[in-house]
């Protein structure tokens, strides 16, 4: 193996892309560094000019993890509230908080319209 062969391959080493398996593992090893240890569960990967653009759910939160294809830095990264993003895409959301509430203000409205004598809208 010659000198040339030797260069042309340290050069195809470095313009070498990433897969999505590997940065989704780079994305990983980076949160459990930061703490994450439990509940990583890898959402999206996708690559965005030379920029891969991670999403990792975590227990209670999802971080978006960007990563340079070609150098594998970590450029940036964001870590939110799934109820924040949640909320955000729709106008109420359904959860187990806002049901009991429902719940319970059909309930106060029965008890209070049966303590006031509204009999009309009940058929007891």
């Amino acid at each position: 193996m010659s000198a040339d062969d030797e260069t042309y391959d340290e050069e195809e080493e470095e313009t070498k892309l990433l897969n999505a398996e590997e940065v989704t593992l780079i994305a990983t090893n980076f949160l459990k560094r930061l703490g994450n240890k439990q509940g990583l569960k890898p959402i999206k990967a996708s690559l965005e000019e030379e920029l891969y653009i991670v999403e990792v759910g975590l227990l209670k939160k999802i971080a978006t993890v960007q990563i340079d294809a070609t150098t594998e830095q970590i450029k940036e990264y964001e870590i939110k509230d799934k109820e924040q993003q949640e909320a955000s895409s729709s106008f109420f959301p359904i959860t187990p908080k806002n049901i009991m509430v429902l719940g319970a203000t059909a309930a106060a409205s029965i008890v209070i319209s049966a303590l006031l004598g509204i009999q009309s809208l009940l058929p007891f």
